[in-house]
């Protein structure tokens, strides 16, 4: 758990809350304090000049000692501060809380109550700016009560300004302290409340944070295990939710990488097996042919020629296969070198009609041509381009029966040189069509060695397409024949 990011995060929250939270009770503790400190001084202060005032009319009755101390007990009460009454020559005639006898109130100095001389001169000294006319409001070590007070010294005048004394208000601190007690109290436990409130938000914030975090981990880990198909749900549009969606994209791609190794996986297996039927027939019947020869088991001439001429049929096979075999991987090959030159189309399909017009004549069929010279030429491999057009014309040959009709047609669109190999043969079946281009795949699936072609052609011809960068459309119906168009493109024309 103490290793967990949660466990992390949730501690580095509450230290963060709980460091603001102290400042700022802290803070507050402080500015209430200094606020009701200067709430007392400022209420002591307004005291002390309505004393000032209440003592210096006093002074005009008789037996005015006695109505003094009975006007200090009940402010006193009223106050709860202490006060003292002192004459201008900065002797006490009058404290609260006790009565004093004038002539001891006339003798009484501060240096003769048992206190410190140098603690109570010092107080005394502190009154200079009051006995010149102004107010004095501080916190000091009250020596004669031995605590910390709020002391408010209030200058006592005649009607002509003079001062002839002054008036000591003495609060003591401890009765704030007290207020402030309560004040820390109520401050911490709210405090504690808020660290409470604010521990539940964190746990639940850092579990917001790190859920995403952990699926993320689990999404890892399965991607590790070959498992592509996982995905993450994104919580949100953040940096973690965009690191899901990276995640899901990187799964997809991978995904689809591996579905790509395992298509050329399942074609390499496909096509070693392919290969490995193709060549297994032909030496199977050369080996056999040659075993009966060498051994005597044929000796009449005219078997030995059947023999022999059906050998070099099953070595003319062979050569096929590997020539085929090698311009495969030649095209496929990016690397290989690729010439390219103007090429028109119309003489290409004109050559290639006329090495196939024998053979045509003995089947039966006419082959027609419909371009016109001025189709302008393409950029292409001249070779390639009479291979592609072979390739077309010797399938169109051998499904198209006789009577039927070939047609080769080159015209110039919109966007594009559009060459089209046209028969009325036998067609091929709709559940065909999407197979072949495919290596070694053969629409009469009797495969009938009649067929010198191992179903490598229409591969090679996809390649020389892609390689011209065109594109080719196939349309077929069973018993009305079949169209290939290929569109080179406009771009690529010189």
């Amino acid at each position: 758990m103490r290793n967990s990011l949660q466990f992390k995060l949730l501690i580095a929250f509450m230290i963060i809350i709980s460091l603001t939270l102290g400042s700022v009770i802290f803070g507050i503790s402080l500015f209430i304090k200094d606020q009701v400190v200067a709430d007392k001084q400022k209420d002591l202060l307004q005291k002390g000049t309505e004393l000032a005032q209440s003592i210096q009319f006093l002074q005009n009755f008789p037996n005015n000692m006695d109505r003094l101390n009975d006007f200090l007990n009940h402010a006193d009460q009223y106050l709860g501060a202490r006060i003292w009454i002192l004459d201008k020559s900065r002797q006490v005639i009058a404290i609260s809380g006790g009565r004093m006898g004038m002539g001891n109130m006339q003798n009484m100095h501060m240096g003769n109550m048992g206190l410190g001389m140098g603690n109570m001169r010092s107080l005394m000294g502190q009154l200079d700016p009051v006995y010149s006319g102004q107010i004095l409001t501080k916190i000091t070590e009250q020596p004669y009560y031995g605590e910390k007070m709020v002391v408010v010294a209030v200058p006592i005048k005649q009607a002509d300004g003079t001062v002839i004394g002054a008036v000591l208000l003495n609060a003591p601190v401890t009765g704030i302290n007290d207020f402030m007690q309560r004040i820390y109290y109520y401050i911490g436990a709210g405090g504690i409340i808020a660290l409470l409130f604010a521990f539940l938000i964190a746990n639940r914030l850092t579990q917001t944070i790190v859920k995403p975090l952990k699926e993320m981990e689990t999404a890892t880990e399965t991607l590790a295990k070959g498992d592509y198909s996982i995905r993450i749900n994104p919580h949100s549009s953040d940096e973690v939710g965009r690191l899901g969606s990276a995640i899901n994209s990187l799964a997809q791609e991978l995904s689809d990488y591996m579905g790509e190794l395992e298509k050329a996986e399942q074609l390499r297996r496909e096509f070693v097996a392919n290969v490995s039927h193709e060549l297994r027939t032909p030496l199977t019947i050369l080996r056999s042919y040659t075993e009966a020869l060498l051994d005597g088991i044929i000796t009449e001439p005219n078997q030995v020629k059947n023999h022999l001429h059906d050998m070099q049929e099953e070595i003319i096979r062979l050569e096929h296969l590997v020539k085929d075999l090698l311009d495969l991987s030649r095209l496929q090959n990016e690397a290989a070198a690729w010439h390219t030159e103007p090429i028109p189309l119309p003489d290409i399909a004109d050559g290639v009609l006329h090495m196939f017009k024998q053979k045509a004549i003995q089947k039966g069929i006419k082959i027609n041509l419909e371009a016109k010279k001025s189709v302008p030429p393409i950029l292409g491999n001249g070779e390639r381009l009479t291979q592609l057009l072979f390739i077309f014309l010797d399938n169109a040959l051998q499904h198209t029966p006789s009577g039927a009709s070939i047609t080769v047609s080159i015209k110039q669109t919109t966007s594009a040189i559009e060459l089209a190999v046209a028969d009325t043969g036998t067609g091929i079946a709709k559940e065909d069509l999407p197979h072949i281009w495919e290596r070694f795949y053969k629409a009469d699936k009797s495969h009938q060695r009649t067929d010198t072609g191992a179903g490598l052609g229409l591969a090679i011809a996809k390649q020389i397409i892609e390689r011209h960068k065109a594109k080719v459309t196939v349309s077929s119906r069973l018993g009305e024949g079949t169209k290939f168009t290929v569109e080179f493109p406009l771009h690529n024309n010189v």
